[in-house]
């Protein structure tokens, strides 16, 4: 399955990764698409905490897009049962 991403698609994922990102308290680097802790950048900690900073991220991204899954099936079954 080689399919090029929709750039509507990208964009809405990025929102949706500097969204959760801020609540979990990280920064967004749209610039170079990474999550940054607030711990100093450019040490051992800072880039261990921003691989623990983005695995988080990630994960709630994925529930996100279950729950979103999810709605937008019953809301389909629920339109197809009327």
């Amino acid at each position: 399955m080689n399919k090029q991403p929709n750039s509507n698609a990208k964009q809405a994922l990025n929102m949706l990764k500097m969204e959760v990102a801020n609540e979990l308290g990280y920064n967004y680097n749209s610039v170079n698409d990474k999550i940054e802790s607030n711990a100093p950048q450019g040490t051992l900690e800072g880039t261990a905490k921003n691989v623990l900073a983005g695995e988080q991220v990630g994960g709630q991204m994925t529930k996100n897009l279950v729950a979103m899954g999810e709605q937008a099936l019953l809301n389909k079954y629920n339109s197809n049962q009327q």
